[in-house]
């Protein structure tokens, strides 16, 4: 995988998470794993794929399914762009309501500590949140009105538990492709996307 020949800013990332998350078993044990740290009975993700929610002013977010077909997890990566309007109840509306589900925001870790209070409370404007907890780079959330959980994790990490996952597994390619989206992570966090 070439993150040189992806289109620029948040949508680079997602392609690059969506290329690792298609092709590795063990980056989505990974990813599982981070969702039930998370609260999150989701189970087995089967695959992924993009997913645009809200038109085209969106950006592109990635759908993990089970072996149903079921969307289980939205996980929209970002760098330093703000939330669209529709972040997160439009996601929320996406998820199923009679199985686990969550809604996973990837972030830079210096945004985390004001992301985290605006997707709760804008969540809590049409849903009701309950048990929000704030500390380290996981944070998590029950939504009303189903079994869905609001997540916010950072892309550090995020992706060194999925690069020892794979290395773990012995998956090779899956552990350079981490490797390139790790650099490519570090360059948005540190140069291109700063505000």
């Amino acid at each position: 995988m070439s993150t040189d020949t992806l289109p620029p800013g948040d949508s680079t990332a997602v392609a690059a998470l969506e290329h690792i998350l298609s092709q590795s078993e063990a980056a989505r044990s990974a990813l599982e794993s981070t969702l039930r740290e998370g609260g999150t009975a989701v189970g087995a993700i089967a695959g992924v794929r993009t997913q645009e929610i809200g038109g085209e002013e969106e950006p592109p977010c990635l759908a993990g399914y089970d072996n149903d077909g079921a969307v289980r997890a939205l996980v929209q990566a970002m760098c330093w762009t703000d939330l669209t309007p529709n972040q997160p109840n439009a996601y929320f509306k996406q998820l199923p309501l009679d199985r686990p589900a969550a809604l996973l925001f990837v972030a830079p870790a210096a945004r985390l500590a004001r992301l985290w209070p605006e997707l709760c409370r804008r969540a809590d404007d049409q849903f009701t949140i309950i048990g929000a907890t704030t500390p380290g780079d996981l944070r998590a959330a029950t939504v009303s009105g189903g079994e869905r959980r609001l997540m916010l994790t950072s892309w550090v990490a995020l992706l060194e538990f999925m690069e020892r996952v794979v290395g773990g597994a012995g998956d090779v390619n899956a552990e350079g492709d981490i490797g390139q989206l790790r650099e490519l992570i570090d360059r948005m966090e540190g140069d291109a996307c700063q505000p």
